[in-house]
């Protein structure tokens, strides 16, 4: 079953389809959030918009069970994983882009957060 499109923009990387929205999430305090998903729903990531304005450790939370760096993790359910800083104020097209292309880089070591920000020794 493919991805409900109604209310997001599609965006094309890698000869693959992502939808994304931006939208207030109402169980997280009334954070503005990205959602990116992958029209196959193998990627799946929830980003909170203007993480650069705060003082705690920007991060992504990791929902599906495509990401570069996690395939020798065993896990359950979303983990929460440091990000760079990104010019994240304004939501873009360009901004999405560069969300997934790094969450699909490889990456040789992960820092894990917990849901505030804080690093999780592993």
């Amino acid at each position: 079953m493919g991805v409900n499109s109604k209310g997001k923009r599609k965006l094309m990387y890698s000869g693959r389809t992502y939808y994304w929205n931006v939208q207030q999430d109402a169980e997280d305090y009334g954070r503005i959030n990205l959602s990116i998903v992958s029209e196959d729903k193998k990627f799946i990531v929830s980003y909170q918009v203007a993480q650069t304005n705060q003082e705690r450790i920007p991060h992504i939370v990791v929902k599906g069970i495509e990401f570069g760096g996690l395939e020798n993790y065993s896990r359950l359910g979303w983990v929460r994983v440091q990000t760079p800083i990104w010019d994240d104020r304004i939501v873009t097209p360009g901004l999405v882009r560069t969300v997934i292309e790094w969450c699909l880089l490889q990456k040789d070591q992960l820092t894990f957060v917990d849901w505030d920000g804080n690093r999780i020794p592993i």
